[in-house]
């Protein structure tokens, strides 16, 4: 409810007042406008922005709530918003009437807001006394204002605020805002925040007080309390560059300098109330900020201001001010209880968003945006606002520069801000008395942390108290101290909580922790703390929502200083952040400078890596830090420690590593007795001269090298930190050998003083427990040669009554002098005195072992034994001597001396003594060699084995050496035979094979290959005996075959040959290359033993023995190879492929082959059934029974393709010779099918292996008896030049020429060698005599049918014979001339005729082609004509093509399938008829008998003079010219029986029932008969139907059924009704001669020829038919060579339904529509590649996991039927001249397709194959069955759906092909083809050799049942097993009528194949279940 001050002003001003419209009055306006205005406290944000601009520094908002109707709630009611700022003027009256200009300053836009909360707002503003007022109210939708004098006395608010006593002085300006829907009461402490946020950049405005119902709740207020100035940093420790860029990019804005940079310091204190109540207490909280600003100078371009001003409607000011908001820090009262209620108070959370967060600094554009800044930094500039003022404008171009670069120059203001500061700190900062004291008290920092940690306090706490005490001290120079240290408690208890989580990361113990986190417990520093909070603001996020900005910014602050990075504190003051270092792993204990602190990083991370971009520590820092710094003891112990755990985590190089511990340096102290050192005392020490590290089982007191770490820092370091695998390369354990070779050079080990005898007894001890512990014997021996064994190092024991000894118990002496203690040397003790070790060393743990090996002797030596031997006997009997030697400890030097001494007496040789080594024990298997002595040992006493074993250490034999042995052997066998022993050879070689053996003694010793001593044999190769010899092992070998050869074998009498030659290392067999040699030795002794028989003139017999010798020779060497084929390889043969080897009976006796010219014999089992191939080969080649070696050496079962065309050209009359012409015929064809050779050569061309023919006594009236004339015929070979293939039978009857066979194959083949058709070689000139005409009626109609027909003769689509260049410019630049006679002059080489012509073509003069005719020309001449001139090559059946599309009307070639509507447009006929007479024009006829006779050339019944026909125009017989069509088609009929049955007036549906009538009498033959009974032109006794029914062949028949008109049958009616329609205009009415047409009976009919026709005889009727039919064979040839590759990727495909099949399409109800899915994909078979052997494409089905696997399964294991399937269909392919790569085969185990089209490619199924032909796949059945299959497939490329067009097509497709499939079947042996009607049978003619029916074909039942397999109407007989058991094949075809093309006709009878076929997927055959 408004108040009552509202209404007594609106009251006041409502009779008074003027009244004055507002100019934009539209309320939709208002509302638009307001929508813009999206953010909460919008109004207010403008009124205050109203009031700062009107220089106010007190606003106040005064709220009156209400209760709400539901449920009570507080609603606001009316808001009173009021500043005392400078009172409206007249022009600001006038300007807030005018709010909806847009202008951006006061009373602009941001008016409206007023009414975004008040239906009609009231202000009331002026001088005390003198104020007025305007008020808004709304007519209708339009605003309007009310302006007036405000009453007196009513505008003084202290009433409202119940003040009533206090006089309010003050000139408010008032807004008055009645709610238009009373709203909740805001929160109070959002609003405030609100508020205090506006307040952040007001440069006049510094109070706002919000009143509720007169209560004051909140006071903001806002008081500076320092600036100055901000100056250019000097030159100082960090500070490098006073080039800092002040300017813009562009220089649009700069700097200014001086005091146009300033900083300020500013205190917001909030005060509010606890709640509504006015009774409650006010809480107050303060916070200090910090401002920097700069005075900018602008410099905008004129074009730029120009944009702007056209935008804003202002001009851009000289100079404005950009203001940053630092940061902020809590002032709070310290009356409070605590921080935590302090942060708690509603105050405390007003202030606190005072100072905003990392990165959400806002951009204020007079007041707060919603634009981030991506600092912690708010920014003030005059930036250009989009119009709800909440985001920058940077859609206008020119607003985007003006704001990118103001936000720039804000950057660089950032940045000398922060350099400033950042210098401050740096300098008031005494960062080395603060440290050092702090180091001063460490020690009782450590004790009072000690007592902290037993009390458990917070760490946190004890910081709040800290920063308590700190809070006091009045050396605090920043207004930051309270938020700083607030900061710092935040941050201590984060780098807290870091430092627990490391050792849980790194799984060790709190030593670790220390190590990697030192302990940096200094509390933060004034400077620091300041530093963390100016860096916090720095730390960078991306500004939202527009990112551009914190992009302009950054690159401001970036150019400013770009040279330099910004600065950082570290520990040793102010630095760039290049230059200082980030902590890393605990490095910085060591001293690292310019380190930043962790606490530091972890409160500013964002600054120092993005910023400040700072470097952490790395391993070069420690080391340039320890080569300036000398570490004390502590501190290396601390760094040995921490060096792995680092080592660990970061894994520093190796070379790094190695110069850190050079550059390590530390003082080594000597302490005193107290403890203590001093710096004149340290030792400065390298650690690098430390290299190893004593041993954890080596004693403490044992002196050690100077190399080695001392045992005092060990016991710090510890041992398994030295031990770490990072300190490898620092230190090693100490060797053992090392330490030893130390202490034999120490003097306790040298002088043997007793003062050392402690310490010698320590270190003896040591090292023999390190001997013990070694267990090699090497080892040992190593260790004892480091030993002082020459030195007096071994104390041993003497008495008192040694005379040569002082008076000591203990002495020290070399080990070699003294014995063991325990040595029982009283045998000798009269002899010598002898020293014992002292019995201590053992005592202490000194082992004998170890003092043996020193030297101390055990026994005495053994000098004094040999000394003494003939006193003791022991030179006859060895036993007692032995006896003690074993019981003896013996030396090695001992042992040695007895081994070479001769002490030991033979058995029986009584003489002298020997060496152990000489003698033997006995043993009766050596009594074989008289070499060996025996050592003497008494017979009736065993040797024991502990003698034996002895005896054998000391040398005795057990066996003699290898050397005796063969020496031996190699004695003995160079005895002659009769003096050599053989039994003792034996016996000697028995006893070395078994010791050769394994684990034999020899079995390593043998190295005697080359000695001869082995008993062999050999053969003869001239004799054939057998020879024995002695050889060594490398010249013998033990497989006894190896003699057929002549080589050395094993002696058979020998025990075991094979395991001699095995354990001797003899060779079984000879190796390959030898074989191959000796074979070839062979040829050449056998070669020269033939020559040498010859040259004697040995007789016949003697020959044949010889021959017969070398042949059973080599049929052995031939077996023993054939046993060795797996050893040779391809290569070690190469030497073998030209030299002849393989002896073969010849005529001339025995003659030598190469492996490839020689075959093996065909096994009788192989020859059965047997092809001509085989014939070939034995006639050509020479043969030999097979042998698995001569096959691997290249000799095959049968000469390839190319062997024999390679044989054809290097001996082709020996090759005709040897075959005979047939054969020879044939041999051609299988070359011309698949040619040997990639390429032709020059070779080829020119080498005389082709059949020629020549044709002598020829009687041209027999032309066309083949047989007559091939009987005339020679043969013979020559070159392909000489060589003419015949394409015109005329020429080639012309004159004698050779040839070739009219096959097309081999033409194909000779024509591609180099021959030439018959009309290349044959030269034609034409002579024109007599006059020429031009322009005669005969040479006008000749020229109009040439035009007419020009679109068919030069149509692609019509013939695939390519056209020359300029066809086309041919026949539209071609003239037509009528001469007198025309004269052909044919030449040949040097003969030459002329005969006469009708028609030729020449050159004018003119140089343009004219073609002549004569009166009566032949419509064929002309059509030879034509195709000489437009295609590249006219052969005959071109002509007559030609011919045909020249000759038949229009209509008669689209009845007989030519798009003639697609290439010729028609125009539609005539609708009136003129009744004028016809003028009559000439003909074109085969025969021209009367060209004065009128003949019609429109296609309308129109002439081209306008003269129309007499008949169209009879007046009684109006027809429409539905006659004239009806002529066209059936020109058999009279014009006025067609007339009479149209009747008067016409419909079309009468035109097309009388069609209907025509059609079905043409069809049942009637026709005939209505000839006889009509008379009229064209009409004769020739074109009745022939009386008596002639018999044809099945070719006949066959072309019977491609006659067009016959094909077309019921087709007519429906192409008249189209024609009627008028979508199909007649042609051709009466245009020229008919053509015979056949009947459905076969009879032929002559169509009548036209008005005037002529009339020709039954040859040129014949002639035209045949050209007709050579024209539809050339469409449907075409439509086959469309042909396309198959897709090498597969075939995927979905399923599909034709739901919209076209008209004329017959389908039955099972759905033959259905188009089923493929998926196909590549299989890679065994030759490498996805192809068969021929090239033909092998895919598998992969509609699924089990399908693929099965499919992928069955080609792996059955690939070969792969090759016989791709066999058929290769040669398929041939016959219909395809491309091999327009076939694939795939496999499809559970499809139910035969085949399929794909986009004219051809897919054919295996399994189908594999079911039916995989055993006889090379029979005539197979070839048929997929003969009709890849024609049905065929008929496809003309129509896609199964319907009665594509059953017409797949039978016309089949007889086209048929005779090509039955030559192909005669000419590569396959027996010949029977063809039969349905159900009937036939045979071929004997005498013509033609295929005939037989008579009983008629009766229409056949031998056997038929099953309909295809749409086309193909059949095989059910019964397949009588069809392959049939000498010849069956192919039935039916010529039925197609009422249901996918109709089951017959009954199934066969369960492989169901009796369905439907349509798949690209129209594919399949078998449905």
């Amino acid at each position: 409810m408004a108040s009552s001050a509202y209404l007594d002003v609106r009251n006041a001003i409502a009779d008074e007042g003027s009244d004055a419209r507002v100019e934009v009055n539209q309320r939709a306006l208002i509302d638009k406008i307001l929508a813009r205005y999206a953010s909460a406290g919008a109004v207010y944000r403008e009124l205050l922005q109203n009031s700062n601009d009107a220089d106010a520094t007190t606003a106040e908002i005064l709220i009156t709530t209400s209760a709400s109707s539901e449920g009570g709630k507080e609603v606001v009611s009316q808001v009173i918003y009021r500043n005392n700022g400078l009172p409206f003027r007249t022009q600001d009256w006038a300007r807030l009437r005018k709010i909806a200009e847009g202008n951006p300053d006061a009373f602009g836009v941001g008016a409206y807001t007023m009414f975004s909360i008040c239906e009609e707002p009231l202000v009331v503003s002026g001088k005390k006394g003198e104020e007025e007022a305007m008020a808004f109210f709304w007519k209708g939708d339009s605003l309007w204002t009310k302006t007036g004098k405000a009453p007196d006395g009513i505008i003084n608010m202290s009433a409202t605020l119940n003040h009533s006593n206090v006089q309010d002085n003050t000139a408010w300006t008032s807004f008055m805002l009645p709610s238009r829907d009373p709203y909740p009461l805001p929160d109070l402490v959002e609003f405030a925040k609100f508020l205090t946020a506006s307040l952040t950049f007001t440069q006049c405005l510094k109070n706002i007080r919000v009143y509720v119902n007169s209560t004051l709740q909140l006071n903001i207020q806002k008081t500076i309390i320092e600036s100055h100035t901000i100056e250019t940093p000097k030159a100082s420790s960090f500070w490098r560059n006073d080039g800092a860029v002040t300017s813009s990019s562009s220089g649009m804005f700069t700097l200014g300098k001086g005091a146009d940079l300033t900083q300020t310091s500013v205190q917001m204190s909030v005060s509010i109330r606890k709640d509504l109540s006015p009774k409650s207490d006010m809480e107050t909280s303060k916070v200090r900020a910090r401002y920097a600003s700069a005075m900018v100078n602008t410099k905008i371009p004129s074009g730029i201001e120009k944009r702007m001003m056209r935008v804003t409607k202002k001009k851009p000011p000289k100079e404005l001010t950009v203001q940053i908001f630092l940061d902020a820090a809590d002032h709070s009262d310290d009356n409070q209880k605590s921080s935590k209620l302090k942060r708690k108070s509603k105050a405390a959370l007003i202030t606190q968003s005072f100072a905003p967060t990392s990165g959400s600094g806002r951009i204020f554009i007079g007041f707060r945006t919603s634009q981030t800044t991506g600092l912690g930094i708010h920014l003030a500039a005059p930036l250009v606002p989009t119009v709800e003022r909440e985001a920058i404008d940077f859609v206008d171009p020119a607003l985007r520069d003006f704001n990118s670069e103001l936000l720039e120059v804000s950057g660089i203001l950032m940045r000398l801000a922060l350099e400033n500061e950042m210098y401050r700190l740096g300098t008031n900062w005494n960062w080395k008395e603060e440290r050092e004291a702090w180091e001063a008290q460490r020690e009782d920092r450590k004790k009072q942390q000690k007592e902290e940690e037993e009390e458990k306090k917070l760490e946190t706490d004890d910081a709040e108290s800290t920063k308590d005490s700190a809070d006091d001290k009045s050396s605090i120079s920043s207004s930051l101290y309270s938020f700083a240290t607030f900061m710092a408690r935040g941050v201590t208890s984060t780098v807290k909580e870091a430092v627990k989580a490391v050792p849980e990361l790194l799984g060790e113990d709190s030593e670790t922790t220390e190590l990697l986190n030192p302990i940096d417990d200094r509390p933060l520093s004034i400077a620091e703390r300041d530093a963390i909070i100016l860096m916090k603001a720095y730390c960078p996020r991306q500004s939202t929502p527009d990112a551009l900005v914190g992009q302009c910014l950054a690159k401001g602050f970036g150019r400013c200083m770009a040279s330099s990075s910004p600065p950082v504190l570290t520990v040793d003051g102010v630095a760039r952040g290049v230059d200082s270092r980030l902590t890393n792993n605990g490095m910085e204990a060591f001293g690292i400078p310019h380190a930043v602190r962790r606490i530091m990083l972890e409160n500013a991370r964002e600054y120092h890596t993005v910023i400040a971009n700072c470097p952490t520590m790395s391993i070069d820092d420690l080391i340039k830090a320890m080569k300036e710094n000398i570490l004390s003891e502590e501190m290396l112990v601390r760094l040995l420690k921490w060096y792995p755990k680092y080592a660990r985590l970061n894994n520093p190089r190796r070379d790094k590593s190695l110069r850190l511990k050079e550059v390590i340096r530390y003082h080594k102290e000597k302490y005193s007795k107290g403890g203590q050192s001093s710096d004149a005392e340290a030792e400065v020490h390298q650690l690098d001269s430390i290299f190893y590290f004593a041993p954890q089982r080596m004693s403490k007191k044992l002196p050690l090298p100077e190399t080695v770490f001392p045992q005092s820092l060990v016991g710090s370091i510890g041992l398994r930190t030295l031990e770490d695998r990072h300190f490898t390369d620092w230190f090693q354990p100490l060797p053992f050998d090392i330490w030893t070779g130390f202490i034999s050079e120490h003097t306790c080990m040298r002088n043997g003083s007793e003062k050392d005898d402690a310490m010698r007894i320590l270190v003896l001890v040591t090292l023999s427990k390190h001997f013990d512990s070694l267990e090699s014997a090497t080892a040992k021996s190593r260790f004892v040669e480091l030993l002082p064994l020459t030195s007096p190092c071994l104390p041993f024991d003497i008495t008192t009554s040694d005379v040569n000894l002082p008076a000591s118990n203990t002495k020290t002496a070399v080990p070699n002098e003294l014995y063991l203690p325990d040595t029982d040397l009283s045998a000798f003790s009269g002899l010598q005195t002898f020293y014992k070790a002292s019995k201590r060393l053992k005592k202490e743990g000194v082992s004998d072992a170890f003092l043996l090996a020193m030297g101390v002797r055990k026994t005495i030596k053994i000098e004094f034994l040999f000394l003494h031997l003939d006193t003791l006997n022991w030179n006859e009997n060895p036993k007692p001597l032995i006896k003690y030697l074993i019981d003896a400890d013996l030396s090695q030097q001992d042992l040695l001396k007895l081994r070479s001494t001769r002490y030991l007496p033979a058995a029986n040789d009584e003489t002298s003594v020997y060496a152990p080594s000489q003698l033997y024990f006995k043993d009766k298997d050596l009594n074989i060699f008289p070499f060996v002595k025996f050592l003497q040992w008494p017979s009736n006493e065993g040797m024991s084995t502990a003698a034996r074993n002895f005896l054998l250490k000391l040398g005795v034999r057990t066996e003699p050496p290898l050397s005796d042995i063969m020496g031996y052997l190699e004695k003995e066998s160079a005895k002659s035979v009769d003096a050599r022993d053989d039994g003792a050879l034996t016996a000697a070689l028995q006893y070395l094979t078994q010791r050769l053996g394994p684990k034999g003694t020899y079995v390593n010793q043998f190295r005697h290959a080359k000695v001869d001593f082995l008993p062999c044999i050999r053969q003869n190769l001239e004799t054939g005996e057998v020879v024995k010899d002695i050889k060594s092992p490398s010249t013998c070998y033990f497989n006894p075959t190896a003699m057929v050869m002549g080589f050395n074998v094993l002696d058979p009498m020998l025990s075991d040959t094979e395991q001699i030659g095995v354990r001797m290392n003899i060779n079984r067999d000879p190796s390959c290359q030898v074989l191959l040699r000796r074979l070839l030795q062979l040829v050449d002794i056998s070669t020269a033993r033939l020559d040498q028989l010859e040259r004697q003139g040995t007789g016949i017999e003697a020959k044949e023995k010889n021959i017969e010798k070398i042949l059973t020779l080599f049929e052995g060497v031939f077996l023993y190879l054939s046993s060795r084929t797996s050893d040779f390889q391809k290569r070690q043969l190469s030497e073998l492929a030209k030299k002849p080897f393989i002896p073969c009976k010849c005529r001339s006796g025995l003659q030598f082959y190469t492996a490839d010219q020689v075959f093996f014999l065909k096994r009788q089992s192989e020859g059965a059934g047997g092809c001509d191939g085989d014939s070939i080969a034995e006639l050509l080649f020479q043969q030999v029974e097979y042998n698995a070696f001569l096959s691997f050496a290249g000799v095959k079962t049968e000469p390839s393709l190319e062997e024999l065309f390679a044989l054809m050209m290097e001996k082709p009359d020996e090759v005709l010779d040897s075959l005979g012409e047939p054969k020879y015929k044939m041999l051609l064809r299988r070359i011309a099918a698949n040619p040997p050779f990639k390429r032709i050569t020059a070779d080829i061309r020119s080498s005389p292996f082709l059949l020629g023919y020549l044709i002598v006594d020829e009687d041209e009236s027999e032309e066309g008896d083949e047989t007559k004339a091939r009987s005339k015929a020679q043969y013979l070979l020559a070159k392909a030049d000489d060589i003419h293939i015949v394409d015109n039978a005329f020429l080639r009857r012309q004159f004698p020429m050779l040839i070739s066979p009219m096959e097309q194959t081999l033409e194909e083949f000779y024509r591609r060698i180099g021959s030439k058709y018959v009309s290349e070689v044959v030269k034609k000139d034409f002579e024109v005599m007599g006059n020429t005409h031009r322009g005669t009626p005969l040479a006008n109609s000749c020229a109009d049918r040439i035009k007419e027909r020009r679109p068919l003769l030069l149509s692609p689509s019509i013939t695939s014979r390519p056209l020359v260049s300029n066809a086309s410019s041919i026949l539209d630049n071609l003239e037509i001339f009528q001469a007198d006679s025309i004269r052909a002059i044919y030449s040949f080489e040097r003969s030459s005729k002329m005969i006469n012509v009708t028609c030729c073509s020449k050159v004018t003069k003119r140089k343009s082609i004219a073609i002549f005719i004569t009166n009566n020309f032949e419509i064929f001449d002309l059509g030879n004509t034509i195709g000489d001139l437009i295609l590249q090559h006219c052969e005959l059946k071109d002509a007559f093509f030609l011919t045909s599309l020249l000759e038949a009307s229009i209509g008669t070639l689209r009845n007989r399938g030519f798009p003639v509507d697609r290439i010729v447009k028609p125009q539609p006929p005539a609708v009136e008829v003129k009744a004028e007479p016809r003028k009559q024009t000439p003909e074109i006829t085969n025969s021209q008998k009367s060209p004065e006779k009128s003949r019609q050339s429109s296609v309308n019944g129109t002439v081209k003079d306008g003269s129309v026909d007499a008949a169209s125009s009879n007046p009684t017989q109006p027809s429409g010219g539905f006659d004239t069509i009806l002529k066209s088609m059936y020109p058999q009929y009279d014009t006025n029986k067609i007339r009479e049955m149209l009747g008067p007036n016409p419909s079309k549906e009468k035109a097309a029932e009388v069609a209907n009538e025509l059609a079905e009498e043409v069809n049942k033959g009637v026709a005939g008969s209505e000839h006889e009974n009509t008379k009229g032109p064209g009409n004769d006794a020739e074109s009745m139907p022939r009386a008596k029914k002639e018999k044809k062949s099945v070719l006949g028949k066959m072309r019977e059924g491609l006659n067009p008109v016959r094909w077309l049958g019921g087709k007519m009616p429906q192409m008249l009704n189209k024609r009627i329609g008028g979508s199909c205009p007649p042609q051709g009415v009466g245009a020229g001669v008919g053509v015979d047409g056949q009947g459905n009976n076969g009879e032929s009919q002559r169509v009548g020829r036209g008005v005037g026709a002529g009339q020709g005889d039954d040859a040129e009727s014949k002639g035209l038919e045949d050209a007709v039919q050579k024209s539809l064979e050339a469409m449907l040839q075409q439509s086959v060579e469309s042909s396309r590759s198959v897709n090498s990727a597969g075939v995927a495909s979905q399923e599909t339904l034709l739901q919209n099949l076209p008209e004329g399409i017959d389908c039955n109800s099972n759905g033959c529509e259905v188009v089923p899915a493929q998926n196909i994909r590549p299989f890679k078979g065994p030759y490498g590649n996805y192809n068969s052997r021929n090239g033909i494409r092998v895919m598998a089905a992969v509609t699924s996991t089990s399908t693929a696997n099965e499919a992928f399964g069955f080609l792996s294991n059955n690939f070969d039927a792969v090759d016989n399937f791709s066999v058929v269909i290769g040669h398929l392919v041939q016959i219909f001249k395809l491309k091999i790569s327009s076939v694939a085969i795939y496999y499809d185990p559970n499809g139910n397709t035969i085949a399929f089209n794909s986009n004219k490619a051809f897919h054919f199924n295996l399994r189908f194959f594999h079911a039916l032909h995989r055993h006889e796949w090379n029979a005539k059945g197979c070839y048929s069955y997929w003969f009709t299959v890849f024609c049905h497939e065929l008929a496809h490329n003309l129509v896609s759906a199964h319907n009665k067009e594509h059953g017409k097509y797949t039978e016309s497709i089949v007889m086209l092909y048929l005779p090509a499939l039955i030559d192909f079947l005669a000419q590569n042996g396959i027996a010949r083809l029977n063809t039969k009607r349905s159900g009937g049978s036939g045979g071929r003619n004997p005498k013509t050799g033609e295929v005939e029916d037989d008579p009983s074909s008629d009766s229409g039942e056949g031998n056997g049942k038929t099953v309909q397999r295809g749409c086309g109407g193909v059949s095989h007989s059910s019964d397949r097993a009588v069809d392959r058991a049939s000498s010849q094949p069956s192919i039935t075809i039916h010529h039925h009528n197609h009422s249901s093309d996918c109709a089951d006709n017959s009954e199934e009878k066969d369960n492989l194949f169901p009796t369905k076929i439907s349509k798949k997927e690209n129209y594919g055959l399949m078998v449905q279940q």
